[in-house]
């Protein structure tokens, strides 16, 4: 869905880097579904298109869990925001899951059209989102 892909694209060139000891994984899901996904790892660093943060369109921006607490996500109106989905987490499987939680956020413009094309603003704004992500694998 246009610049809603930009989290799968920054995933696909990580993914050619062939970064030893990272795992990365594509979830086009949200909520409570994130919560398996998440399992297991130390860090967990999530991409993904934000719309409406108030910075211009193509913006990378690098987020933690807080930012997100008065966030309503997701298609159905019972599942959890990534925030509450976090504190979850962390209550149901303490010992399992994720100490450390950053969010790598890019704003998009459109988000409802079909295409396999990204607008130009957030296409530029790839090789930003690849960079802040090593840098935060690196840290």
């Amino acid at each position: 869905m246009c610049d809603d892909a930009i989290g799968l694209r920054v995933v696909n060139e990580l993914a050619a880097m062939k970064l030893e000891g990272v795992d990365l994984e594509e979830a086009c899901c949200s909520g409570l579904d994130l919560i398996e996904v998440m399992m297991d790892y130390d860090r967990v660093i999530i991409v993904d298109a934000i719309i409406e943060s108030g910075h211009p369109t193509g913006t990378v921006m690098e987020l933690g869990a807080e930012a997100f607490a008065d966030t309503v996500h997701g298609s159905n109106p019972h599942e959890a925001n990534i925030a509450t989905t976090i504190e979850l987490g962390k209550r149901l499987a303490p010992e399992r899951f994720p100490k450390e939680f950053r969010f790598v956020a890019i704003e998009a413009n459109d988000v409802g059209t079909v295409t396999d094309k990204m607008t130009p603003e957030v296409e530029a704004a790839l090789p930003e989102a690849v960079k802040t992500i090593l840098r935060l694998i690196q840290a």
